[in-house]
């Protein structure tokens, strides 16, 4: 294969590719962020999550860590103004909290 072909097949390539891309606008990136009472509510209604831990940092957000019974986790910042964005998620948290924790909310 020639050098022309070579480029000519790497510059159909990148328009193919590149056209769908360029024909829409980028969502908006960074973690989806709510109403801190509505995410907490979801937590618990969907996956049974309560929070079993929290911290202040020292800028003023409010990190919160929800567990469910089936091992399912979530890690929360919360903004002083009520916002809470997902920082991660995941299962098999170890060890799990003791039932009464959610038997009791």
């Amino acid at each position: 294969m020639t050098l022309s072909r070579i480029l000519m097949t790497a510059w159909l390539v990148s328009a193919t590719v590149a056209s769908p891309a360029l024909a829409q606008q980028p969502a908006p990136r960074g973690p989806p962020c709510a109403d801190r009472n509505h995410v907490v509510g979801q937590l618990r209604d969907t996956f049974g999550e309560r929070m079993i831990g929290s911290g202040l940092a020292e800028s003023g957000v409010l990190f919160e860590l929800y567990v469910g019974p089936t091992g399912s986790w979530t890690l929360l910042a919360t903004t002083p103004a009520g916002r809470s964005c997902f920082v991660g998620a995941g299962e098999a948290w170890e060890p799990l909290p003791e039932q009464d924790l959610f038997a009791a909310r």
